[in-house]
């Protein structure tokens, strides 16, 4: 498959998503909420009800069979709702889905979530035929799906996913944004991002995307206001041209990540059976994402790692990297990976070595890696860190820090975290320890410092962020 032969926006007759309310809706019904608490249905009633008070007025339960849901009214369709509807879910069998989306139509429902499976992913193609007539004849009904995990909003806590909240936390709030075509990923990202210190925006599985795809929300998150940085886990795209016009404008921006899905043969022949997608060439899509500033991860942790890294730090001016440590070894093979990643070693200003050695014993290997060696306190630390800082052939810096060194523990990571407010250039931290180790680095990250476990880590987000960042200022 070519690029070229990906087909223009299809859905070009359709408005511009207006997807306001799908994230923010003030009236909200669950078609197929249960009693069943083992079911899927009660899962997402009681995550939609759970945070109702902070973001919408009413949460309807709808199911023919029952009055009463989770101690709710319930009613037979969402016809029977006296008020309008910004968003319903469905979460019915997959044949009764094209009658209910038929009566969200009907009731000019805004938005509409289809949860429910069984397919373009396993090739029925009736009822994929039967839901794309009723979304080409109405294009006032924006659908996500179907075959999606749903979707989660940071700030108010709405949260239409069938996670159970007895297994799972969800994330706090905060500035990065997860799109994702395969929901089990979804649920991997949620999970995850509930352990870390950066929380999340917005989070949206958006399926087999038959209306709304990756694209759509991809040039909502790009002027939402809420989001710094946007993540994308997909495995092909719907439109080809469309996907990469947004990107460009989205890039300029702000940063754009995404992990490609099926890039080997294999796994390309069962993206096709997943989510339906047209999968396409791997050497195409990395072509198009170098095109459109895109930073591609390969791994699932340099995803999330590349996501760090962008929320909480400066665009870089170069590429030069000083490395202070308080381990040789540490430093050397740090210098390593860094050079390894496409990368290069920062040179500081005879000027700033000069005002470095009178400060510093002369056991203190004053170059890059700045060995401080291992009577090195916080305040030998942070003298090295505010030089190099200030000095201009310095872009960024990767600090190593052995916690587990006597003269070093919560001092440097009290006045590191000072000096990152008014820094203006990317401060990052490796340290690989035990329990002390962890509890000093969960406390810059706290403090908006991104901190890693080994330095090829660092280093290959460091290069992602140069990337992105030449990329930028030659816009």
């Amino acid at each position: 498959m070519q690029w070229k032969k990906l087909a223009r926006n299809t859905a070009s007759a359709k408005e511009p998503p207006k997807l306001d309310y799908l994230f923010y809706p003030k009236n909200v019904a669950v078609i197929g909420a249960s009693n069943e608490k083992e079911s899927v249905g009660y899962a997402i009633f009681e995550n939609f009800h759970k945070n109702k008070h902070n973001w919408c007025e009413h949460v309807f339960p709808v199911n023919p069979n029952h009055g009463v849901i989770q101690n709710h009214k319930s009613y037979k369709t969402v016809l029977d709702i006296p008020v309008d509807v910004d968003l319903v879910v469905i979460v019915v069998p997959a044949k009764f889905v094209p009658q209910v989306l038929k009566e969200c139509i009907e009731k000019k429902v805004e938005t509409v979530i289809v949860i429910s499976a069984g397919f373009s992913e396993i090739g029925e193609k009736k009822l994929t035929g039967e839901i794309a007539a009723l979304i080409a004849q109405n294009p006032r009904t924006r659908v996500v799906g179907p075959n999606t995990f749903g979707i989660y909003v940071g700030d108010t806590g709405l949260n239409t996913t069938f996670s159970s909240k007895q297994k799972m936390n969800m994330p706090k709030n905060g500035t990065v944004a997860f799109i994702s075509q395969s929901g089990a990923l979804g649920v991997t990202i949620l999970d995850w991002a509930s352990t870390q210190e950066f929380g999340v925006s917005k989070f949206v599985s958006y399926g087999n995307a038959m209306d709304l795809d990756e694209s759509d929300f991809l040039e909502y998150l790009g002027s939402d206001p809420k989001t710094k940085v946007i993540t994308v886990y997909l495995e092909g795209v719907k439109h080809g041209h469309k996907f990469l016009d947004i990107s460009k404008k989205v890039t300029k921006q702000k940063p754009v990540i995404v992990l490609k899905g099926g890039v080997t043969e294999q796994a390309h022949a069962a993206t096709l059976s997943h989510t339906g997608s047209l999968a396409g060439a791997t050497r195409v899509y990395e072509a198009v994402f170098r095109q459109g500033g895109i930073i591609q991860a390969k791994t699932l942790q340099e995803l999330f790692n590349f996501a760090k890294i962008f929320e909480t730090e400066p665009l870089m001016n170069g590429n030069r990297v000083q490395i202070i440590t308080n381990g040789g070894g540490y430093g050397i093979i740090s210098a390593d990976r860094v050079i390894e990643s496409g990368l290069e070693l920062a040179k500081l200003s005879d000027k700033n070595k000069s005002k470095l050695k009178k400060q510093f014993p002369p056991t203190v290997t004053i170059s890059n890696p700045m060995d401080l060696v291992g009577d090195a306190d916080e305040h030998r630390y942070i003298a090295a860190i505010q030089t190099a800082l200030a000095d201009p052939g310095v872009d960024a810096l990767m600090v190593l820090v052995l916690f587990s060194i006597p003269a070093i523990g919560k001092g440097l990571v009290t006045q590191l975290s000072s000096i990152k407010k008014t820094a203006k250039k990317p401060i990052v931290v490796v340290s690989t320890g035990s329990q002390f180790t962890e509890q000093m680095r969960r406390e810059l990250e706290k403090n908006g410092i991104p901190t890693f476990k080994y330095p090829e880590i660092a280093a290959t987000s460091l290069k992602a962020l140069s990337d992105y960042s030449a990329f930028r200022q030659d816009r």
